[in-house]
């Protein structure tokens, strides 16, 4: 790994152009789509869509750069990090743009994994709109009802659904790489 220490401003974007965003074992699970950590959820989401049309200062991410294999794994940051891809995720079901979705990856446990993998996927990703997403996530083919019992899983979950009560009237233009 890279153990130079350089700090550049990225977008997510620009990020999982890069790299590959691998969230380590060592990290807790995604919080933020708790239900007990909604108010603080809302209060991100609301800066977010307040900063979208402009620039967002979200503090610094911290982490390791395996350059070799196109690599980032985040010490600090994961729970932005996260629902800045979940935004992205979910802004991506009405556009025509391709953001590498696959590129995020949650290594916490298997499960977890299993659930992204599949939410990216390209047979997956064009089904949804973006209306009732949590349900339509839940019903599909492909979800596990196993997965509910997954913290993460049930977070990202239930994020999306602040997502969608916070964007889906927004008729956002995505500006690729910045």
């Amino acid at each position: 790994m890279d153990n130079q220490a350089t700090a550049r401003n990225l977008t997510l974007w620009e990020l999982l152009t890069e790299y590959i965003i691998e969230i380590p074992i060592i990290q807790r699970d995604y919080a933020q789509g708790r239900e007990k950590e909604k108010n603080k959820a809302e209060k991100f989401l609301e800066a977010i869509k307040n900063g979208c049309n402009s620039k967002l200062n979200l503090d610094f991410v911290y982490g390791k750069r395996d350059k070799e294999n196109k690599i980032f794994i985040p010490l600090d940051g994961q729970q932005r990090l996260t629902t800045l891809f979940l935004i992205h995720w979910y802004l991506s079901l009405e556009n025509d743009y391709k953001l590498e979705l696959s590129n995020f990856s949650y290594e916490v446990r298997s499960s977890s994994k299993d659930f992204l993998e599949e939410l990216t996927k390209n047979k997956n990703w064009k089904i949804f709109s973006r209306k009732n997403i949590k349900t339509q996530v839940e019903n599909s083919n492909w979800f596990f009802m196993s997965w509910k019992n997954d913290l993460t899983v049930v977070s990202l979950l239930n994020m999306l659904d602040l997502i969608e009560k916070f964007f889906e009237k927004e008729g956002f233009i995505v500006n690729i790489g910045g």
